[in-house]
């Protein structure tokens, strides 16, 4: 199970891309907190992974203190493994927040869109003012602690900022020493008509990541990665609404912490307080998978993520339907992943064989 529970809808930044809605300050309630872990405990589960979202949960500082401690001892009496994580915005990320975390032992996840021309794109505070130094400033606190498998970069790509993607994760890379980058493409903006610019730009991502195995420099990029991994196991499956549960501020829950967003109740499927709405969610999961008609002949449809509820609801307001954009992209990001694998398989390249094969 995973339970995701947004603190806030309040943030420091305004990035233009933002699916979390208008921001403001109405921060979760303790009770709604208790109420949130007493109600996902009740699930029989061996294990729980636990994070928090909003807005910016670090603005809620206390609260997602008292969350912790109060998930940890409850976790512990009934014998639950307890994985937490949870996703920032990086500018309040100081030494004794990091020291904290990582004592809590923490995945973090920090939002930062590469370089500074690509960051600043987008990533400005309420006031326009730029954020790029806050946020490196939020990551180097990170690093003095945690080690390059304890944490992650996640970079949005839009139509707007694509030209600087390469500079920017070799940036990340080799300037920030960050060995995992997440690239988060923005499904929910107009594209146009630049597909041959695109397929250019990640191509030379991927030779990009031949290259830095081939100098035995380690490196993970989600869109290859995961990639490689549905050609030897399959994708998995969306666990929308069922073994993934978000609670907003307002003990609403929702079937995924994307579509909280200002929390209009439209994709809510009950409250901590009085438990599912078991025709809403049962109406939702049943909806789950994909149902377009080009999709189920298409000999890729086992390594894309076009089932994916929330992308699909955004997209085309159906969980079951998806477009063309991700479409286009999905196909790409695959043709990239196994010129990668294909290339560094045929080299016998030792990093390569030893993290997708264990050789």
């Amino acid at each position: 199970m995973t339970l995701f529970i947004s603190l806030t809808h309040n943030c420091q930044l305004r990035c233009n891309y933002c699916y979390a809605g208008t921001k403001y300050h109405k921060p979760i309630s303790k009770e709604t907190i208790l109420k949130s872990i007493a109600f996902i405990l009740d699930f029989p589960m061996r294990e729980l992974t636990f994070g928090f979202f909003g807005g910016e949960p670090l603005l809620e500082w206390e609260l997602l203190q008292f969350a912790t401690y109060e998930m940890e001892k409850k976790a512990d009496e009934k014998g639950i493994v307890l994985r937490k994580t949870f996703t920032t915005n990086g500018v309040l990320l100081d030494d004794k927040k990091v020291a904290w975390l990582r004592e809590h032992t923490f995945y973090i996840v920090v939002s930062m869109d590469g370089n500074e021309q690509m960051h600043n794109t987008h990533r400005v505070y309420a006031d326009s003012g730029n954020s790029f130094k806050s946020v490196k400033r939020g990551l180097l606190a990170l690093q003095k602690v945690y080690t390059p498998k304890e944490y992650s970069v996640i970079s949005v790509v839009t139509p707007q900022n694509i030209s600087y993607l390469n500079e920017s994760v070799k940036y990340l890379h080799q300037e920030l020493k960050v060995k995992n980058i997440r690239l988060a493409l923005n499904y929910f903006t107009p594209w146009g008509e630049e597909t041959e610019n695109y397929t250019q730009i990640y191509h030379r991502l991927g030779a990009y990541v031949i290259e830095q195995y081939r100098q035995n420099q380690e490196i993970t990029i989600d869109i290859i990665d995961e990639k490689i991994l549905t050609q030897l196991e399959g994708c998995s499956s969306c666990s929308f609404g069922e073994m993934k549960i978000a609670v907003a501020p307002s003990g609403n829950l929702y079937p995924c912490e994307r579509l909280i967003g200002e929390d209009s109740g439209e994709l809510s499927i009950g409250d901590v307080y009085n438990g599912f709405d078991f025709s809403k969610r049962n109406k939702l999961i049943a909806q789950r998978g994909n149902s377009n008609e080009e999709c189920k002949t298409c000999e890729l449809k086992e390594r894309c993520t076009n089932s994916c509820g929330c992308t699909n609801y955004t997209l085309t307001n159906s969980i079951s339907t998806t477009n063309g954009v991700v479409c286009f992209f999905q196909k790409l990001f695959i043709e990239v992943a196994d010129e990668v694998a294909s290339t560094l398989y045929q080299e016998k390249n030792e990093m390569f064989l030893r993290k997708f094969y264990g050789d």
